[in-house]
């Protein structure tokens, strides 16, 4: 199926108001994953230098992103030593 818009929780049809932190919460989970899997941490470890709980971190590596925010993400990245940069775009 071909869409014709780039978000794609657009795409499933959420709020407009939605949209927008959800890709920001999947991009930002994303890159928690891909740090954790990279450096073949179990969830523990993982755990310990996010600064988190392991059911959290179990949550992270499942998906599960109703149980983030995005300040909550970001902390987790730079407690792993990651920077995050913000850009803002016109629309």
């Amino acid at each position: 199926m071909k869409t014709t818009n780039h978000n794609v929780f657009e795409d499933l049809g959420f709020p407009p108001n939605e949209v927008e932190n959800l890709r920001i919460r999947s991009d930002l989970m994303i890159s928690l994953r891909k740090l954790i899997r990279s450096r073949a941490w179990s969830p523990e470890i993982a755990a310990t230098h996010l600064k988190t709980t392991i059911p959290c971190v179990e949550g992270l590596m499942e998906g599960d992103i109703d149980q983030f925010q995005v300040e909550q993400l970001i902390t987790m990245l730079t407690h792993s030593g990651m920077k995050v940069q913000v850009e803002i775009i016109a629309a």
